[in-house]
C-alpha cells in the first residue's frame, strides 16, 4: 500500500507542476501582467515570472527520474512552503495588493481555498518524503 501511496503523490505533484507551468506558458501575457504586479521589486517579478515556470517543469523532470527522486521531492516541499507562506501572507493583509499569478484554473480559487489547496499539496510533499525513505530504506 505505501509503494502505491507513495506513486500516487508523486504523480500528483508531477501533473500539478506541468499544469501550473504550461498554463503560464501558454498565457503568457497575463502570467506576466500578474508578476509584475506582484508586491515584489520590479527586478524579482520579472525574474521570478520566467523562474517560476522553469522550476516547475525541472521538478517535474527530477520527480520522473527515480535517482533524482527525493531532491523532487524537497523541491516541491520548498515551492510549496513558499507558495503557502505567500498566501499566508495574503490573508494576513500583509501586502497592499494581491494579484495571483498562479496557472489556469487554480487562479480561479479564492484565497481561502487557495490556501487549503496549497496546504494540501504540501502535506503530500512531506508525506512522499517520508513514504521515499521507508520505501527505500
Amino acid at each position: 500500500m505505501k509503494p502505491k501511496l507513495y506513486f500516487l503523490f508523486c504523480f500528483l505533484l508531477i501533473v500539478l507542476f506541468t499544469y501550473t507551468a504550461f498554463s503560464k506558458w501558454l498565457n503568457i501575457e497575463a502570467h506576466l501582467y500578474a508578476m509584475r504586479n506582484q508586491p515584489f521589486s520590479r527586478p524579482l517579478n520579472n525574474f521570478l515570472a520566467y523562474a517560476l515556470p522553469v522550476i516547475e517543469i525541472i521538478t517535474v523532470v527530477l520527480l520522473v527520474i527515480n535517482s533524482t527522486r527525493l531532491l523532487a521531492l524537497y523541491l516541491s516541499l520548498l515551492l510549496m512552503a513558499l507558495f503557502t507562506a505567500y498566501v499566508a501572507a495574503v490573508l494576513l493583509g500583509l501586502f497592499g495588493r494581491i494579484p495571483c499569478s498562479c496557472g489556469g484554473v487554480i487562479e480561479l480559487l479564492g484565497w481561502n481555498e487557495h490556501l487549503v489547496f496549497n496546504i494540501f499539496f504540501l502535506l503530500i510533499s512531506i508525506i512522499a518524503i517520508r513514504l521515499h525513505k521507508h520505501i527505500h530504506a
